[in-house]
């Protein structure tokens, strides 16, 4: 098959124009497909014959030439309609085009959620294969509030949902909308009073608005951004600043604290 016949080919499937990006496994390497025969023309193996009179190429050449009535009105005429039309043409207004922002990659994690009855859901995220003791603490914190008798959910989520080698990696901007209407959607389905976002990535990919303050309202809920199960266990003295936030967020059940 040669190039002309490919192009027939793509035009009758209706395809203006296919260029492979990667070569699948297993398949046979690409090659460019053979140009057509260059048809006989008669015409070009003629030589042509020199122009007696060849005709300049602007009109300041045809100004410039041995001066002949004939040329001068020609020149003339000339000047005169690239003047009218340069005075009618309008002049276009130059269109900014928006540059598209680069997209952000983001690395893998995993968000540990837990719904304790219609009281709480808190989304933790940590790094995968993080072996540390979270769910002993998350136990701690809610003890603490008395809550460890509510019925408890537990689900996991990985991001990337679905690994995929051939195709551009995830940005930040999937992510986003990926959790936060994941988030909207399991409240509207399981309305709940607080929300606790734990950790960057809770924070920036689950909330359903932006976090302004330590204690965020959002329809009715509570939206509590604090630092993730890893960064309390790696870092102690966190937990004294967590602690003055449960505090200020429900005084009845730390007041026997």
């Amino acid at each position: 098959m040669n190039e002309l016949q490919r192009a027939e080919y793509l035009s009758v499937l209706g395809i203006a124009s296919y260029v492979p990006r990667f070569v699948l496994p297993l398949a046979p390497e690409p090659r460019q497909a053979k140009l057509p025969p260059a048809e006989p023309d008669a015409a070009t193996d003629q030589p042509l014959p020199l122009a007696s009179n060849p005709l300049p190429q602007s009109a300041a050449q045809i100004v410039d030439a041995p001066a002949t009535k004939e040329r001068d009105t020609v020149a003339a005429e000339i000047n005169a309609l690239t003047s009218a039309t340069k005075a009618q043409a309008p002049v276009k207004p130059t269109i900014a085009i928006p540059v598209a922002a680069p997209s952000q990659q983001v690395k893998p994690f995993v968000l540990n959620c837990w719904r304790l009855g219609e009281t709480l859901l808190a989304v933790d995220s940590h790094e995968p294969g993080a072996a540390l003791p979270l769910e002993s603490l998350f136990g701690n914190i809610v003890r603490a509030l008395n809550w460890h008798e509510l019925p408890r959910q537990q689900e996991r989520l990985h991001w990337p949902m679905a690994e995929n080698r051939f195709g551009p990696a995830a940005d930040a901007s999937e992510a986003r909308d990926t959790f936060s209407s994941w988030l909207e959607a399991s409240c509207s389905r399981y309305p709940v009073l607080s929300i606790w976002l734990m950790g960057q990535e809770a924070q920036e990919f689950c909330t359903p608005q932006p976090l302004e303050s330590d204690i965020n309202h959002w329809d009715g809920i509570r939206i509590l951004p604090m630092p993730s199960l890893s960064q309390l266990l790696q870092q102690p003295q966190r937990k004294r600043e967590l602690w003055q936030l449960l505090r200020k967020a429900y005084p009845a059940e730390t007041r026997a604290q």
